[in-house]
């Protein structure tokens, strides 16, 4: 019964939000020239049917803003809402969890939408892993429900995995999306799965993995125990998710079958974002910082120079590229961070790549508009 009540409460707050947003709004987000030719409903119908926490927490937090904007909302929806909460009560504390990073604007979510970005995706309705190409009328057409879910998601993922450590600098998390996927969170192939292309190897280094039937722990486990432990409510619906993950690793992103615990909208797109920060964070604080440290120890406290330096990470020859530049650039603590910076997109195809990416982001964000400094760095898509 309560999922069902669920079920109704987000396929109302989806037309509900669909209605607010049609007079200014096109009905596909991520197509608003219409060229694209997008026409697939289903990963928006996949939204509708999710009835885990995390779209729990979502449509809660749609239904307040509904509220406080003074829309008038339906008395059917307002009764469905009210049981709802009084079967979560949680979860007001995790749609009014503070911060100490800042979000990623939807616009931007928006801007990065609009680019082809090709490759399979997969609908996964009732669970079950359905393909389809990533383009023309196959392609997905995401309403503006569906918008709000993915920035919605993201900002709750990072606020989340930013406590008890450095925080993540959303500007390098943005950029690395917007780069592999374009928030397309749906795609999935052998490269790559869902939102952050995740791979086996960073779901092996966090949550371990059993081989002839003894469990080895990944190097990166930390990473899990301390969202686990962790007091953030926004934590809360992650962590509901994954409770089970460090005794039985989820499933491996690399095989189709599994694509669903990766990519559906709900849970997949909860524990990608959760392993891919995760996985981030892992490579940025155990693998690149004390390399970077055994050469330039003033280098390494500079967060700009270690955010481009785990980027570099994520090319194809992984965290060793990363150590590897270091080398081959000869760090020292007379570099600047400056100089750094520049000698690390000049150097490495990857980085240069997601900084091309973000200029063609920028195109869509201010169309017409020279690029700033600040715009190509991310800053004006913080708020």
């Amino acid at each position: 019964m309560r999922q069902l009540k669920l079920h109704l409460l987000i396929a109302a707050l989806s037309s509900f939000a669909s209605f607010q947003a049609a007079a200014t709004a096109p009905q596909c987000v991520n197509d608003k020239s219409g060229t694209k030719g997008v026409s697939n409903q289903e990963i928006n119908q996949s939204l509708i049917q999710a009835t885990d926490p995390l779209t729990q927490a979502f449509a809660y937090s749609n239904f307040e803003a509904s509220q406080k904007a003074g829309y008038v909302v339906a008395c059917e929806l307002e009764d469905r809402f009210k049981s709802l909460k009084k079967a979560t009560k949680d979860i007001a504390k995790v749609t009014k969890a503070q911060s100490s990073v800042k979000a990623i604007r939807r616009e931007c979510i928006e801007a990065s939408l609009q680019r082809e970005v090709g490759n399979q995706g997969y609908s996964c309705l009732k669970d079950t892993p359905k393909k389809f190409e990533n383009a023309g009328k196959s392609a997905p057409c995401l309403n503006s429900s569906t918008v709000d879910f993915i920035e919605y998601s993201l900002n709750q993922a990072l606020n989340c995995m930013s406590s008890d450590r450095t925080p993540i600098d959303p500007r390098f998390i943005l950029k690395k999306i917007n780069n592999e996927t374009a928030f397309n969170f749906y795609i999935a192939y052998n490269g790559g799965v869902g939102m952050g292309q995740l791979t086996s190897n960073p779901v092996k280094e966090l949550a371990g993995w059993k081989e002839d039937g003894e469990f080895i722990e990944g190097n990166g486990r930390n990473i899990l125990e301390t969202l686990m432990k962790s007091q953030n409510p926004a934590c809360k619906p992650f962590r509901d998710i994954m409770k089970d993950d460090l005794v039985n690793p989820p499933p491996r992103p690399g095989s189709p079958k599994n694509y669903c615990t990766w990519v559906s909208p709900g849970k997949g797109v909860a524990r990608n974002l959760i392993y891919s920060l995760g996985y981030y964070v892992h490579v940025r604080d155990s693998i690149v910082k004390p390399a970077l440290a055994a050469r330039a120890g003033r280098l390494a406290a500079n967060q700009d120079v270690l955010n481009y330096l785990t980027l570099v990470a994520y090319g194809p020859q992984g965290p060793s590229e990363a150590k590897s530049l270091i080398r081959r650039l000869r760090f020292s603590n007379t570099t600047t961070p400056v100089d750094a910076v520049s000698r690390i997109i000049k150097n490495n195809s990857y980085v240069r790549q997601t900084e091309v990416k973000m200029n063609e982001l920028l195109d869509q964000y201010k169309p017409g508009v020279p690029h700033s400094p600040a715009d190509k760095k991310g800053d004006t898509c913080l708020k």
